[in-house]
């Protein structure tokens, strides 16, 4: 067991998401506070139209399937029999066009106009998937780390506490029709606190560092590529250094994990140099005549 004196504490974060959030609301919230790079890109449109499709026809025996290209969908309906089932298709919905969007219904029922007022409706909403995913780059970019492998469980440190309340805030005011709950559970540090994050930022580091490695081991990164894991490298080697004063412990074997890596990225870039060079010096010169 690791004992520490540290009074700077931190907190456990988590949160349930709605179902939808408001993309407008989220992104004037987080652009007040500096975070619109973290508000998800607008979804793409068939992505949209299937939940316009479920929201119109959803039910039992009503089945949204997707088409062979993938940007359109056929509403089928499903009668169940004694001995086998029959289908029916009753629509066919397709992304016909964007700016602005136009679709393709065949054939033309009375329940298109439902399905294009649901469309511009989720147009306009995150899914709880989209949220949670953003939600774990802020908790990222605050210097948090993960509790749980798997996530859902994340930890704060205690100098950015306010930071993620404002965060929290703008997430549950921006819900659409049922609420979003975003917890935080400050504490002290003592002992067990101190392992748990310690345990939390080893295993993390460890796997950004083999992924890393193992990434330009394989020998299909370019030149680009390499500089962002090296840029990965920095910021790993950063967070590593700040839980080194947050926990007041010795996180030698993450340098060393990071350096690899580092090393590994750099040491690619260079040979990947080196071969451009060669080979632009073995290249026959052109001579006019």
């Amino acid at each position: 067991m690791i004992e520490s004196h540290f009074d700077i504490g931190g907190a456990v974060v988590f949160w349930t998401a709605a179902e939808f959030t408001d993309r407008a609301r989220l992104d004037a919230g987080f652009r007040a506070l500096g975070l619109e790079k973290f508000v998800p890109e607008p979804r793409p449109e068939a992505g949209i139209l299937r939940d316009a499709l479920e929201d119109v026809f959803g039910g039992s025996r009503i089945l949204v399937r997707p088409l062979a290209d993938r940007d359109g969908f056929a509403v089928v309906q499903e009668d169940r029999g004694q001995a086998d089932n029959a289908y029916a298709t009753v629509l066919v919905a397709r992304v016909a066009g964007t700016n602005p969007v136009r679709f393709d219904f065949q054939p033309q029922a009375s329940c298109v106009g439902l399905v294009e007022e649901s469309y511009h409706r989720h147009a306009e909403r995150i899914p709880a998937a989209q949220l949670s995913a953003s939600l774990v780059k802020v908790v990222e970019s605050l210097g948090g780390t993960r509790l749980r492998p798997t996530g859902a469980v994340y930890w704060v440190p205690g100098p950015r506490l306010d930071e993620w309340q404002a965060v929290a805030r703008a997430v549950e005011a921006a819900a659409d029709r049922k609420p979003s709950a975003v917890y935080l559970l400050r504490h002290r540090f003592d002992g067990e606190s101190v392992r748990a994050v310690r345990d939390a930022v080893v295993a993390e580091v460890r796997g950004e560092a083999r992924r890393i490695r193992d990434e330009v081991e394989s020998g299909e990164l370019g030149p680009r590529a390499l500089e962002t894991r090296q840029a990965q490298s920095r910021e790993l080697r950063e967070k590593v250094s700040l839980y080194e004063d947050l926990l007041n412990v010795g996180l030698a074997d993450l340098h060393r994990s990071v350096d690899a890596a580092d090393q590994a990225a750099a040491t690619a870039a260079l040979l990947l140099g080196a071969s451009a060079t060669n080979s632009h010096r073995s290249s026959p010169s052109l001579v006019a005549c």
